[in-house]
């Protein structure tokens, strides 16, 4: 989290408020400073080669900064960042799919952007959740990541929430790999955080609730500022210690699986109501848990009609909240999909059920280029169209490409007076890049010189950017090698 409210960047209101104040530099960190200090150390072995340790594990509980402290590390460098986590496949191909093709040799930008490492640059490879890679979907995952670390050629960090369990399924990341510990934070610096988050965000507060909320969280950051932004959105009076009081005590963290448990298998909605008092996550992605997994416990069809009905409700209140910034409908949200749901039973369910991993977060995580790729179209054509990029994506992006299938001539007019490269045309499209249509259109020698021209003037604040490093490299350099020593 960050720590110096005057460095924070103002987002969107509805933004949730762990990524609002997520810190931008190692500096920024709260707590940590001996492990964000041997963090940059091992990065500062990769400016004069490579490390003894090419990878990294940051260990320690949940939401202590491990993550954070990656990101702001390769911000710091100037490193592109690529990150894996539990969402995705993790298995041998998946791995070498993701990790492989920089790790061993060169860098990749998320978006597909290339620098050889002999360059100079480097792309942060992050492995979020890696003592969480288990089961047959993530089969061969550990045995590829440690062949890959070997022969490494890009920083590599590992975040793990149980050291042990990590390297009891893999006694060579003891050997690979630098261990970092990450230790909860102090109550007196999650104190100041939170107060700095209410003063930005002109929220009153007793001294006392937000005390009472630094208790509550046990070293946990992120879990102290999302019980903040669960009290405060929406309040007209001051923050006060009996706020906090009706959230209960945090005395540990619950898991997933048990809670999916209670919520559908026991009778008592109640306990299924207690049960995510102490779960780390969003209302949000807990129905994405609940609606992938309850038709695997809910076997009678007028069980599982109604605990739909629940869960239909409950998305009702969600939506509410990500329209108006109403959250105080997270509460009813929360009771429709826990208490609700598990009151439609009949009886008891007994037995071991095997819930899943979310398919629609899979799914979200496999598209990522897919909507990276939409994105970039969007802001291409909203100039052109007089229009915003967000009225392109959601409004005008299906319309045009229909035309663009259906107008030969419109088609042809646009590539030219747009400067559209073959990724861009290919998605409007739905071909494949290679495919005959996309040949055909770039065939001739003067569409191949638009299609380059189109691709400087969509890369040319980056153009920019590259020269102005390559001519101040040498002092650059040197910047860098002066924040390591500080």
């Amino acid at each position: 989290m960050d720590s110096k409210s005057k460095q924070r960047e103002t987002t969107d209101a509805s933004q949730d408020w762990t990524e609002k104040y997520r810190p931008k530099t190692l500096s920024d960190v709260v707590g940590n400073k001996e492990a964000t200090r041997q963090l940059k150390s091992w990065a500062s072995e990769w400016i004069s080669g490579k490390p003894t340790s090419r990878a990294v594990i940051l260990a320690g509980k949940p939401g202590i900064g491990k993550t954070t402290s990656a990101i702001a590390l390769a911000n710091d460098m100037g490193w592109e960042v690529l990150e894996m986590n539990a969402s995705d496949h993790r298995n041998r191909d998946a791995i070498k799919a993701f990790v492989g093709r920089s790790a061993v040799d060169d860098t990749f930008s998320e978006s597909g952007d290339f620098t050889p490492y002999n360059e100079g640059k480097r792309t942060l490879l992050v492995l979020d959740e890696a003592d969480n890679i288990f089961g047959k979907e993530d089969k061969g995952g550990i045995h590829e990541i440690t062949k890959t670390i070997k022969k490494t050629e890009q920083p590599i960090v590992m975040i793990a929430n149980d050291y042990y369990d990590l390297t009891r399924r893999s006694n060579t990341f003891k050997k690979l790999c630098k261990k970092i510990d990450f230790q909860p934070v102090k109550k007196a610096k999650i104190i100041t955080l939170l107060k700095e988050i209410c003063e930005n965000e002109g929220i009153g507060y007793d001294i006392g609730a937000l005390r009472a909320i630094s208790q509550r969280a046990e070293g946990d950051v992120r879990s102290a500022v999302r019980d903040l932004e669960s009290l405060a959105l929406g309040r007209k009076k001051g923050l006060t210690i009996g706020d906090v009081d009706a959230l209960g005590n945090r005395k540990q963290k619950a898991e997933i699986f048990p809670t999916l448990k209670k919520i559908l298998q026991d009778k008592d909605p109640h306990e299924a109501k207690r049960s995510i008092r102490n779960l780390d996550e969003k209302p949000s992605d807990l129905i994405v848990w609940i609606d992938e997994n309850l038709p695997r416990e809910y076997d009678d069809a007028r069980e599982l009609i109604a605990g739909y009905r629940w869960l239909s409700r409950a998305d009702v209140y969600l939506g509410r909240v990500r329209r108006r910034q109403w959250y105080r409908a997270w509460i009813y949200a929360g009771d429709a999909m826990t208490a609700g749901v598990c009151s439609v039973k009949n009886r008891p369910h007994r037995g071991w059920t095997k819930y899943a991993f979310p398919t629609w977060i899979r799914k979200m995580s496999s598209s990522k280029k897919v909507r990276n790729l939409k994105d970039r179209v969007s802001r291409r054509v909203a100039p052109k169209v007089h229009s915003t990029s967000d009225k392109v994506n959601f409004g005008f992006l299906p319309f045009l490409k229909v035309l663009f299938k259906t107008d030969v001539e419109m088609r042809q007019n646009i590539v030219d007076q747009w400067t559209l490269n073959r990724d861009e045309v290919a998605f409007l499209l739905d071909v494949d890049v290679n495919s005959r249509e996309i040949q055909n259109l770039f065939s001739r020698p003067e569409d191949e010189m638009e299609e380059k021209k189109g691709k400087e003037q969509g890369d040319k604040e980056k153009r920019k950017k590259e020269k102005k490093e390559k001519e101040e490299e040498n002092e650059e350099d040197e910047k860098q090698r002066s924040l390591l020593e500080f």
